[in-house]
């Protein structure tokens, strides 16, 4: 949350953009609780929070092991192999994002617009995907309206 909130605050023309949003949503009424409805309408809050992940990811990096030799796009891993996972150099890397190191919510917002396949890891991937990214998801997008609304 202090990382959307930073993006936000250096990054005046998101930060209008997300105002209007917010404003359009809730008609200047600053006690009503949010709602589902609500939710599903700040497209762009949940696109503040995806690139402030993808800019600042939680875990920079992560382990996965082999216990069984593995082939891999013509490389061969021996058994008992400890990957590290630099999730930052995935989330800025050239080849899947456009001026990656460039905090732009808009890029989230492109219609049919799917990061690249393994591209973004905000909450991990495979089997071991987060069983809570959707309520997290929920919380920080409806936390960052709450906030500035």
């Amino acid at each position: 949350l202090s990382f959307i909130v930073y993006y936000i605050e250096h990054n005046p023309d998101v930060k209008n953009k997300m105002l209007k949003e917010i404003d359009s949503i809730f008609q200047g009424d600053k006690i009503r609780p949010i709602t589902k409805d609500d939710f599903y309408s700040l497209s762009y809050c949940e696109a503040i929070v995806k690139e402030a992940a993808r800019m600042f990811p939680v875990i920079h990096s992560f382990t996965r092991y082999i216990d069984k030799p593995n082939e891999t796009a013509e490389y061969h891993w021996p058994a008992d192999t400890l990957f590290a996972i630099n999730v930052k150099a995935i989330h800025t890397d050239n080849d899947d994002w456009e001026e990656p190191n460039k905090f732009n919510p808009d890029r989230w917002l492109i219609e049919n617009f799917e990061p690249n396949k393994n591209s973004f890891l905000m909450f991990g991937g495979g089997l071991r995907l987060c069983p809570g990214r959707k309520l997290s998801m929920i919380v920080l997008v409806c936390l960052t309206a709450l906030m500035f609304r």
